[in-house]
């Protein structure tokens, strides 16, 4: 599983550089993730690049989500295909990770929960 990961500030922007997240490969993204969300609060997932994704991909996605809930964090998506979206919103994932249109409305919108919470 290809990854590409920086750090701005507080904040772990992760970019899956792989068309497909699914049984084949969800194990390695869930190996490569973890370490790098148990260190952030934040966390943003770019997703332009992944065609696919399996209930094993999803399940990946979830053992991340409840590394980062138990932080007390935060995971939001973003550069969602269609197809993915409609799957998220089939397993209810919109319900517990925020999907942005892209990286700068996924970025704001951590700010704008700061603010909130100040």
């Amino acid at each position: 599983m290809r990854l590409k990961s920086e750090t701005i500030n507080d904040l772990l922007v992760v970019k899956v550089l792989d068309s497909a997240v699914d049984a084949g490969n969800a194990l390695e993204l869930k190996a490569e993730l973890l370490p790098l969300v148990e260190k952030h609060r934040k966390v943003a997932i770019d997703m332009g690049k992944v065609k696919f994704m399996d209930s094993s991909g999803v399940g990946a996605m979830l053992s991340c989500l409840r590394t980062i809930h138990h932080n007390s964090g935060e995971l939001r998506l973003f550069s969602v295909k269609p197809n993915l979206y409609q799957l998220f919103k089939l397993v209810r994932l919109d319900t517990l990770v925020g999907i942005h249109e892209n990286r700068k409305t996924a970025l704001e919108a951590f700010d704008r929960n700061s603010d909130a919470n100040t």
